[in-house]
């Protein structure tokens, strides 16, 4: 697919009310990670391939809620990248076309998907991140503990995405669950809503805001904080001592979509799991799933890092309903921050 080809793919489906549209040559990809690296990504696989594709950038929530929408018709062939949670879910609707990756037998035991719909790709846990200055001037030491999110001494100081429209904040949620047990966690939400900002769409925004001073705190997949370290971006980083969640990055074929986008989309879960594939995933700065295969160029350490055996089912099974709870109970249905 040529260059005015991804324009108008990606230029036609940014709209809600776009009427179907027909399928170029090529892969069409639904993508939640930044543009630049779902381009690389995707580059690489065309250089190893031949396969051109064309991607449109949006939330990870909002690719569920996408593929939901054209589920009659899809308009792309691959969802690349989010959290299991989600594919889970969408796989429980129907969305996802089962395809038994070549790689998966290379995947590490305990980040393996149950079934086919879907095929983990990346890791990476979920951290804390600050302002070193901002926390001075508050007379305040680094985060450790989730509960320390809710100190009103950081009232109007927090920034977080919101767990609809994002991985990040939806992978928070299960954690805090199976961390806590769900009233427990839900009144920690509570308290740490009292002192956020603002709820951001995605985490794209968070570093800057928290680089800038605008706030002091927020939360964030390690490879969006390993961008920002590698921009010289003033942040600091800690993880929580009860342990913390990951996202397993996965990708899927979605259902119906026409064969040739469908053959496409399979033969990337194909390449993805094997080294090049995975050399590919590690310039996004996440972490792999293939047992022994380290990343060299990661700034933050992982290895001390206490990660609960965060059960990525049972949070795609209940993704919908703590989602209600979250808008009814943390957010009584106002609108967002």
């Amino acid at each position: 697919m040529n260059k005015s080809h991804a324009m108008i793919f990606s230029a036609f489906l940014a709209s809600p009310l776009a009427a179907p549209m027909a399928q170029a040559q090529g892969l069409n990809v639904y993508c939640p990670m930044s543009e630049d690296d779902c381009s690389s990504v995707l580059k690489a696989f065309e250089a190893d391939t031949g396969t051109s594709s064309a991607f449109v950038r949006m939330g990870a929530g909002e690719v569920l809620a996408r593929v939901r929408a054209e589920k009659d018709n899809p308009q792309a062939g691959l969802w690349l990248a989010g959290t299991a949670d989600l594919f889970i879910q969408g796989a429980s609707e129907g969305l996802l076309a089962p395809h038994a990756s070549s790689g998966a037998d290379r995947i590490k035991p305990g980040l393996k998907s149950p079934d086919t719909t879907w095929t983990p790709i990346a890791i990476s846990p979920i951290a804390f991140f600050y302002s070193p200055e901002y926390l001075e001037e508050l007379g305040k030491a680094p985060p450790q503990s989730w509960e320390d999110y809710a100190d009103p001494a950081y009232k109007d100081a927090i920034v977080l995405t919101h767990p609809a429209s994002s991985g990040t904040a939806s992978v928070v949620l299960a954690t805090l669950v199976q961390i806590y047990g769900e009233d427990k966690a839900f009144d920690l939400l509570k308290k740490i809503d009292a002192n956020v900002l603002q709820y951001s769409r995605s985490a794209g925004a968070l570093a800057q805001m928290v680089a800038t001073k605008e706030v002091a705190l927020s939360m964030s997949f390690t490879h969006g904080l390993e961008v920002a370290i590698e921009r010289g971006f003033p942040i600091g980083v800690s993880f929580p001592v009860e342990g913390t969640g990951y996202e397993l990055n996965s990708a899927a074929v979605i259902a119906n979509a026409p064969a040739d986008q469908t053959e496409a989309a399979k033969a990337f879960l194909d390449w993805v799991l094997t080294d090049a594939g995975q050399k590919a995933l590690g310039k996004t700065h996440r972490e792999s799933v293939i047992e022994g295969f380290v990343n060299p160029d990661l700034k933050i350490s992982t290895a001390d890092v206490k990660l609960i055996e965060y059960d990525a089912k049972w949070a795609g099974e209940n993704r919908a309903r703590l989602l209600q709870r979250y808008e009814s109970d943390v957010r009584n249905g106002a609108d967002a921050k």
